[in-house]
């Protein structure tokens, strides 16, 4: 059971705080930063026993950010197939024909909607062709 004195207090605290949070406040009155509707967390790991280790970051989009080196060519890459991972173009580059499989892995949102992608290419640099900047990290 509270005594009288510490319930006077405890409705005395949330009184103090129901007014530091109204909308004349200063902290309520601050808009918070829009969320980027496109947030990636994207991976690249060794299909196979390797010597290459797993390599991870995340991408914003919207405006382009996150620890992503080139996050502003990776979000153009995926602007231009609407965040189809799976429909970015393949450049042709030329690649050698080591076998050094990785698997490239994005989870997150895309213009608010849910990604999921995984794909394994049979060595690093055929998987740059295929995928532009969005797994150049």
């Amino acid at each position: 059971m509270t005594p009288m004195h510490h319930a006077g207090l405890l409705a005395a605290s949330v009184s103090t705080a129901a007014l530091l949070l109204s909308a004349g406040s200063p902290a309520a009155a601050a808009p918070a930063p829009p969320p980027s509707n496109s947030s990636l967390v994207l991976a690249v790991v060794p299909a196979t026993q390797s010597a290459l280790p797993p390599r991870i970051t995340s991408l914003e989009c919207g405006p382009a950010g996150g620890a992503h080196p080139a996050a502003a060519a990776a979000c153009a890459d995926l602007r231009a197939v609407d965040g189809d991972l799976s429909a970015l173009n393949d450049s042709g580059g030329i690649c050698t024909k080591e076998y050094q499989p990785v698997t490239a892995f994005a989870v997150g949102t895309w213009q608010g909607e849910p990604v999921a992608y995984r794909a394994t290419f049979s060595n690093h640099c055929i998987l740059l062709n295929a995928t532009g900047d969005v797994f150049n990290f």
